[in-house]
């Protein structure tokens, strides 16, 4: 069932970047009315940075990256190889003015205003996926939706004081949280029993959030790219904008023009290939990501809620019959190459924790870049070319956050007011 028009008056829009955020923003637009333009260089929706993330729609986790502890832990990023994150700095201006944004960013009152920002976002991007997956019927059960709930794993018993802060803090914005022992831990997810003596059995408490979800970000990206009726360029690079009496007024593909009455830029990393020739660099960083994707062998042994676990920097998330690990985070720039190191310990990981759940002769690795600022929001909103808009820069939080980000372009592109829970709400700003 394609997007019912409402409001866009039949003005075209083209979108630049086909992942889940451009998916997203296409299928907000035409719901509005707007005729729909995706161009992606990818042959299909959803293949790019979105095609095997970590699958879990992480409401209530959105502490960004930067943070005191963080900084803290920054040396041992930079000489561990082994490390969850790894950091090769580069002598580059652009990553040189990220990193310094970074440790600017890396305060708690900052760190504060942005999760209640985020917490604000990813509550509209919740109530608008759930409407659009009402109104689209069957989309849920393609994209495997489920809301099996989210425990955190917590192996230092030292953490604890901290942990209880910030559900404390995210409580007074909305979340509804609590700290579980071990052996509740194990209650919730019985799978964990079975590595009581091995990856599981160190575990000296868990975070439990009962309404959180999952979803395969790839299959979404398509469902919402078809659903939208948008014209598809597909395996079509974008090369650069076009200006005309002060406003951005085409795209130029290999071999031809688009021309549009609007353009929104949500290509994540590559936003910044596009953007330069105009003037401007945005503060976004990739930052890579690995996954694999295995089949589940022994359904008792398999998790059923989503699980993170806090110390190794890991995420599992049940789809259907298969398993989903992610997890590592390298700013190692642009390079997409999977190192063979890291989808083994994502393997050994599952071997630990979920003993003879899965089967590992084709773990389909994956690795992805996230597109990230310096401070964790996303820039979402007018840039200063009439005719441009941005959305990008999400972060690991790309899934979380798509529907509400792309409900906030479409407001604003068609004349609303942009409010959340009734207050004004924008991430224009870092985006003028």
């Amino acid at each position: 069932m394609a997007a019912s028009p409402s409001s866009g008056g039949g003005r075209h829009v083209c979108i630049v970047g086909a992942g889940i955020v451009g998916a997203a923003t296409a299928y907000a637009l035409a719901r509005d009315g707007w005729q729909v333009s995706l161009v992606d260089a990818q042959p299909a929706p959803g293949l790019g940075e979105s095609r095997a993330n970590g699958a879990q729609l992480s409401y209530s986790y959105v502490e960004p990256l930067a943070t005191p502890d963080a900084l803290r832990a920054l040396p041992g990023w930079l000489l561990s190889d082994d490390s969850p994150l790894r950091w090769r700095p580069r002598p580059e201006a652009a990553h040189l003015r990220w990193l310094a944004a970074f440790v600017a960013a890396c305060r708690w009152r900052e760190v504060h205003r942005t999760t209640a920002a985020l917490l604000a976002l990813s509550g509209l991007s919740r109530t608008t996926l759930h409407r659009w997956l009402a109104e689209q019927p069957g989309m849920a059960a393609r994209c495997l939706h489920a809301q099996p709930g989210k425990l955190v794993l917590y192996r230092d018993a030292a953490s604890r004081a901290a942990v209880e802060r910030q559900i404390g803090f995210q409580r007074r914005l909305g979340c509804v949280q609590r700290i579980v022992d071990a052996d509740e831990c194990r209650a919730l997810e019985p799978a964990l029993g079975a590595s009581a003596g091995a990856g599981g059995g160190d575990i000296a408490f868990g975070v439990w959030t009962a309404d959180e979800e999952v979803i395969d970000t790839s299959l979404l990206a398509q469902a919402l790219v078809e659903a939208s009726g948008a014209a598809r360029h597909f395996g079509a690079p974008a090369f650069a904008f076009e200006q005309r009496g002060g406003r951005i007024a085409a795209l130029r593909l290999e071999g031809r023009t688009l021309e549009a009455d609007a353009f929104v830029l949500a290509a994540g990393p590559a936003c910044a290939s596009l953007l330069q020739p105009l003037g401007w660099t945005p503060p976004i960083e990739p930052i890579r990501g690995y996954s694999v994707t295995l089949p589940v062998v022994n359904d008792a042994a398999a998790p059923r809620a989503s699980v993170t676990d806090s110390a190794r920097k890991l995420v599992y998330a049940r789809l259907g019959p298969q398993l989903r690990i992610a997890g590592f985070a390298e700013l190692c720039g642009a390079d997409r190459r999977i190192d063979p190191r890291r989808i083994a310990a994502l393997c050994d990981a599952v071997r630990a924790t979920f003993p003879g759940a899965c089967r590992f002769d084709d773990p389909q690795p994956w690795a992805g870049l996230r597109p990230a600022t310096p401070g964790g929001r996303p820039l979402v909103g007018a840039t200063r070319w009439p005719g441009l808009w941005l959305n990008a820069g999400h972060g690991a939080l790309g899934l979380t956050l798509a529907c509400g980000s792309a409900a906030l372009i479409a407001d604003e592109m068609s004349g609303r007011a942009k409010r959340i829970d009734d207050r004004p709400f924008t991430f224009a700003a870092q985006a003028a």
